[in-house]
């Protein structure tokens, strides 16, 4: 087999293999392994077709990265949309206890020492599945 089809059979398999992941990597690490391929199509020597693989390899992972690192996470926008609300008390003992916010029970905590479990309390931050309260 030459030394391009396996490279391209390479390229196919990664691609597919992405299309199951949703990450993104595999299909630039696909894209690099094509370009190898044609290279080495091409008639590139074998040094050639691996520094071509590993630089688009390495680049495209880079600028994947800043990518990832410049989109906006949905999930914290989420977070952020409860922020403010207020929640119902079920029980409260010593700054924790348990609140019912859009129809279940959420373990909560206490901001500070200061909140009045007496006064109407509203999530000032979420902390995984705990949401912190204050006044």
């Amino acid at each position: 087999m030459q030394a391009f089809v396996a490279w391209w059979i390479l390229a196919a398999v990664l691609v597919g293999v992405e299309l199951t992941s949703g990450t993104f990597y595999l299909l630039v690490y696909g894209l690099a392994a094509a370009a190898a391929g044609l290279a080495a199509w091409l008639g590139a020597g074998v040094l050639v077709q691996l520094l071509t693989a590993g630089a688009i390899a390495v680049l495209g992972t880079l600028a994947l990265r800043r990518w990832k690192q410049s989109t906006a996470h949905p999930e914290s926008n989420v977070q952020n949309m409860d922020i403010g609300q207020t929640v119902q008390l079920e029980s409260w003992q010593a700054g924790r206890g348990q609140v019912k916010y859009r129809g279940a029970l959420w373990d909560a905590e206490a901001e500070s020492d200061r909140v009045d479990s007496t006064r109407p309390l509203m999530i000032r931050a979420v902390r995984g599945n705990t949401l912190v309260l204050g006044n």
